[in-house]
């Protein structure tokens, strides 16, 4: 549609927040645990059937009240974050229903037996253990007990 996309955008996001965009686009600095689970995920909806791939991105049904808060959160909070800089999120709001009510009704299509179901469900199980570990690693290198693993980005 003549706008810019997902990528785009999370750049516009961490050059509004001041991150060296070659320390960004080479992916030097994240958190190791973040690096894990991430190379995880891109092996499970490699590995794993489409129908158990599609089912993992039903993380995306709560993704819309989520941004909302966050985006909130951060506009009120940090005088450096501004609207254009979260437009990243801002996108998300009407992309994430839009997946989500693909993948769900992809799942209840595809998903004819009880193991396949099982299926669906292990998948989703998955990807939310996949985000609560990258969120152990944030809270354990920024938060308590502060952590920062060698070579992760240091505020």
């Amino acid at each position: 549609d003549g706008s810019d996309g997902g990528i785009a955008r999370w750049l516009k996001l961490t050059d509004g927040l001041g991150l060296d965009r070659a320390m960004v686009t080479a992916e030097r600095a994240a958190l190791p645990a973040t690096i894990f689970a991430a190379d995880a995920y891109v092996h499970f909806v490699r590995d794993k059937t489409v129908l158990e791939a599609v089912a993992s991105s039903l993380t995306e049904l709560f993704a819309p009240t989520i941004i909302a808060e966050r985006v909130e959160g951060m506009l009120a909070g940090y005088d450096f974050v501004s609207r254009e800089t979260l437009a990243y999120f801002g996108k998300r709001m009407t992309q994430a229903p839009r997946d989500a009510d693909f993948a769900l009704k992809y799942c209840i299509e595809h998903a004819r037996t009880p193991e396949q179901q099982a299926q669906c469900l292990d998948a989703l199980t998955f990807k939310c253990s996949v985000l609560w570990a990258m969120l152990d690693a944030l809270q354990h290198a920024y938060v308590t007990p502060g952590q920062i693993p060698p070579g992760a980005f240091k505020p």
